[in-house]
């Protein structure tokens, strides 16, 4: 049962569940909170906890160890086991203390020693929240940092991730003295394709391209969007005998792929032209290697698309 001190309407202030089956600490818990400026429910044993949690995803539980039904430690457990981002501070007395110390290591943010005093109920309270905040803030952080990494429509990495990567595997294959190649990938009558059918069709295509460039690739392989209907392969440790089977591999892969209507395009399907440049033969730096796998890219173009082209080959 919610107490009749709190307001049954949700703010978007931090939510805190106090969970103590004395009525006369619950009360003193939930009063000392809300003087804080918190939004605060309450109730009695760990099972009600738990229940009112899968409704109202609090973001902080205060709860006693000794509960009817379902203690504090296995109340913990529990919320762990539903994956529930909820934090618990644990409310103990000095005999079981241990019993706190285990509840920690289970995942609860910190524990209170009865008795104890309002100052440090609201102190307590206010650092898991401000804990709360942080790892909120970080975990943003993180999203958006892979977001900037990621391309949207076609669900592989952007320009921006291609370029840092092709630095790092420059930088590696150099102290290791290896070798990989780089491919771009440029989409045939790509324009056309979009003209027949619209660009969300078009849209459609260049998704299921990069899920067919990922498919024949290792999960080392660096596939990215290059720009536009272009794509780029990062293969390390390839030697250069071995760009010619992998750039057949992909020309094969996506020629047997059905595009809608891609019948009505001069090829009769969906393909693409393939330049290949290898470090550290074609270049060693990642402005050179670029140039040297788009002049072999714009090669296969000239030469009818549809194939690949090797830099330094004819």
């Amino acid at each position: 049962m919610k107490s009749p001190l709190l307001s049954e309407e949700k703010s978007p202030e931090p939510t805190i569940l106090v969970v103590d089956d004395d009525p006369v600490v619950r009360e003193l818990l939930a009063e000392s909170i809300q003087i804080a400026g918190y939004q605060v429910d309450a109730c009695g044993d760990g099972i009600e906890a738990l229940e009112q949690n899968s409704a109202s995803n609090y973001d902080l539980i205060v709860t006693d160890m000794r509960l009817p039904g379902l203690d504090g430690l296995s109340l913990i457990k529990e919320l762990k086991s539903v994956k529930s981002d909820t934090d618990v501070i644990v409310i103990t007395g000095y005999g079981s203390i241990e019993n706190a110390v285990e509840c920690m290591k289970e995942g609860a943010l910190d524990y209170l020693i009865k008795p104890f005093t309002v100052d440090q109920i609201q102190l307590a309270v206010s650092k898991a929240l401000e804990h709360r905040d942080l790892k909120r803030k970080a975990g943003e952080r993180e999203f958006f940092e892979n977001l900037s990494y990621h391309d949207a429509l076609t669900g592989v990495p952007n320009r921006r991730y291609f370029d840092e990567a092709l630095q790092a595997e420059i930088q590696r294959a150099g102290r290791e003295e290896s070798s990989f190649i780089l491919l771009l990938i440029d989409v045939d009558n790509f324009k056309m394709y979009n003209d027949l059918l619209g660009h969300q069709k078009g849209d459609e295509a260049l998704r299921k391209m990069g899920g067919l460039l990922k498919s024949v690739c290792r999960n080392y392989d660096t596939v990215s969007r290059y720009g536009g209907e272009e794509f780029a392969i990062i293969f390390p440790g390839a030697r250069p005998s071995k760009a010619l089977e992998l750039s057949a591999r992909i020309l094969n892969e996506i020629r047997d792929a059905v595009f809608e209507a891609a019948e009505a395009l001069p090829s009769g399907s969906l393909t693409v032209s393939v330049g290949a440049a290898c470090f550290p033969h074609h270049g060693q730096t990642a402005t050179d290697l670029i140039r040297c796998a788009d002049e072999s890219l714009y090669a296969a173009k000239r030469a009818g698309k549809n194939q690949v082209k090797i830099y330094g080959t004819s």
